[in-house]
């Protein structure tokens, strides 16, 4: 199996994007720490686990720096090496920027931005073992949002504009200790945010036309898959069919 053996974390895997890349990887045959904060939907995605892989859910609070310390310990302890880490969790909300409150801004740079900053600092010794043995890798599953924003999304698209840059400044780290970093910036995609996105905007919402999360997770497959040679930075996956 193409995972067999790797340790991986993803986070944001009680649903959408994150769940499904947990269950892919999982199923390719790697040690898969799945983290999220709705301990209910974590117990599902266990049982719902299939392949010759392991999944482990951790309710975890990505902005409890505490509890982040303490996941990160046991992981290292356990394991001694991260091989995939994929960041898939973060807040949304949409407001113009007379309107937008001060609170929103801070709960998305905390959840999009900080958190993720955070644990990959926290995780970085343990993906340079990985890295100097058979290589690592970071993805950031980050928006369209990321490289043009459109009204109503300032805050939003300012936190995905900071982890494209976050990305890029890794990568010029990193790269020499064998970890490749790539973004995924990703147009309408059926998951539960885009569904209440539609329904902000009055909009039928219609899952089938848009991309799918298990697209998503067989891209973040391919990317881990490459050869140590080679390295994608940064992608952008579209629905083929436009409904909006």
């Amino acid at each position: 199996m193409p995972s067999a053996g790797r340790v991986a974390v993803v986070t944001g895997a009680t649903s959408g994007i994150g769940r499904a890349t947990a269950l892919r990887l999982a199923a390719d045959g790697a040690t898969v720490y799945a983290l999220g904060r709705d301990q209910d939907r974590l117990d599902s995605l266990g049982k719902q686990a299939t392949g010759p892989g392991t999944l482990l859910p951790v309710r975890l609070d990505l902005t409890d720096d505490g509890a982040v310390a303490g996941a990160v310990e046991l992981i290292v302890e356990r394991h001694g090496r991260v091989d995939h880490l994929v960041h898939s969790a973060g807040a949304y909300s949409s407001a113009r920027v007379e309107t937008a409150t001060l609170a929103e801004l801070d709960a998305q740079f905390a959840a999009n931005v900080r958190a993720p900053f955070a644990l990959t600092q926290r995780l970085l010794p343990a993906l340079r073992v990985a890295g100097a043995d058979s290589g690592a890798d970071v993805i950031v599953v980050n928006s369209t949002q990321g490289v043009r924003a459109g009204a109503g999304t300032s805050q939003f698209a300012a936190t995905q504009h900071a982890m494209r840059a976050f990305a890029d400044s890794l990568r010029q780290e990193i790269n020499a200790d064998g970890i490749r970093v790539a973004t995924i910036h990703l147009g309408r995609t059926a998951t539960p945010r885009q569904e209440t996105i539609y329904a902000r905007e009055g909009r039928a919402y219609t899952p089938d036309l848009l991309v799918q999360a298990d697209d998503v997770a067989d891209l973040v497959a391919y990317l881990i898959a490459l050869p140590p040679t080679a390295e994608i930075t940064e992608l952008h996956l579209r629905p083929a069919k436009k409904s909006y």
